[in-house]
């Protein structure tokens, strides 16, 4: 495939920029820069359109509570022979803005440009997005479906002091956190090892799965703290942690292998009980973020991008984990690159059940006139597998 060479090295520099598992004070330091832009733009509020390929659409409203709805008429009461319908059950797992974008201000005296998400914005079933409030450098989320949030949090210990960066850094906190579903902080234990990359790749309601260096993926008993090595991988893969871009469910795991590659998108599919490889899957173009096991693990979601002329055109792939067959390929939307900017991407995935997934779609319009919040710009495209 002919790929000019300047996406090419926009595509590959991304994937540079946004490699996983960080937790260093660079991590630490850039994201306190993207949440002050974030702080700057709360009060923006955007309405925008969930369109699902069915065709049918309902408004986003951005915001920590949705506004009261209007006042109507009451309806009649039913009568006893008309039974009420079922309310609506909730989504098997709930669907995070995540990822980190970026900026950049084209011109000395011009504004500054670009794409961020919320920290810890989530996009409700409703049509709402809720801001859910985290500490400060909080990052890595992942929802429960009991309400609670898991994360990490990094804190410098040493502000205003000079020293060389990377995983050997002195004066740097990586805790496990767990909050409430009422922001209430449930665990705050430290968890780095200095010296050891760390990243955390999943959680459930008994454990929190973290990948660090020279072990492999570990699961951390949310209660006790006492870790099991559940896959061991001794060394990096390709100069970068193992499990990159993971999610774990069903008592399986997922995550991208292989160095970044326009044309071949390729991931395994691992159980947690020994580590065996259940599959390997390959899909004809580059991972994009928000790769996502079905709740019953049989399905996983893959959104990817390939080239089309000077931009990206980004898909979903849902493939059968332990056959690699391909359900479903659905478009999601066409990047155009603007000033170094990718333009556009994925922002999150989340099944609504063990056959239907949401995944988040946000692009930059044309021409880009400040930084926008993804929960501005975001269309949400349901797929259903027969």
């Amino acid at each position: 495939m002919d790929v000019p060479e300047d996406l090419a090295e926009l595509v590959h520099r991304a994937a540079r920029a946004t490699a996983p598992y960080p937790a260093d004070l660079a991590d630490l330091r850039r994201r306190a820069r993207a949440r002050r832009h974030r702080r700057a733009r709360t009060a923006v509020v955007g309405l925008v359109v969930l369109v699902a390929l069915t065709g049918g659409a309902v408004p986003l409203l951005v915001g920590e509570h949705r506004p009261a709805a209007p006042l109507a008429t009451p309806s009649p009461l039913p009568s006893p022979s008309a039974p009420s319908s079922p309310p609506t059950p909730a989504p098997a797992q709930r669907l995070l803005l995540s990822g980190d974008g970026g900026t950049v201000r084209p011109h000395p005296t011009g504004p500054e440009i670009g794409l961020v998400s919320g920290v810890a914005d989530e996009l409700r079933s409703d049509g709402s997005v809720v801001t859910h409030r985290v500490p400060a450098g909080w990052q890595e989320t992942v929802a429960l479906p009991d309400g609670r949030l898991v994360g990490l949090k990094l804190t410098d210990l040493m502000p205003g002091v000079r020293r060389t960066d990377g995983p050997d850094v002195a004066g740097l906190s990586v805790k496990l956190m767990v909050l409430s579903a009422d922001g209430r902080v449930e665990v705050g234990r430290e968890i780095r090892v200095r010296g050891q990359a760390l990243g955390l790749a999943g959680a459930d309601a008994r454990y929190a799965y973290l990948v660090r260096d020279g072990v492999g993926l570990v699961s951390h008993e949310l209660t006790t703290g006492r870790e099991k090595t559940l896959i061991r991988v001794p060394t990096k893969v390709d100069g970068e942690l193992p499990f990159r871009d993971a999610d774990v469910t069903a008592a399986r795991v997922v995550s991208v292998t292989g160095p970044a590659d326009l044309t071949r998108c390729q991931l395994d599919v691992r159980r947690l009980a020994g580590g065996s490889r259940l599959s390997r899957l390959t899909v004809a173009g580059e991972c994009a973020p928000s790769v996502r096991l079905s709740p019953d693990g049989n399905l996983v979601a893959v959104p990817y991008r390939r080239p089309s002329g000077r931009n990206l055109d980004y898909r979903l792939a849902i493939l059968d984990t332990a056959t690699g067959q391909l359900r479903a390929d659905q478009p999601l939307g066409t990047a155009s690159p603007a000033y170094g900017l990718a333009g556009g991407g994925t922002w999150g995935a989340a099944w609504v059940d063990d056959t239907t997934v949401r995944v988040v779609w946000a692009q930059l319009p044309d021409p880009p006139r400040k930084v926008y919040r993804v929960a501005e710009l975001a269309r949400v495209v349901t797929v259903d597998v027969q």
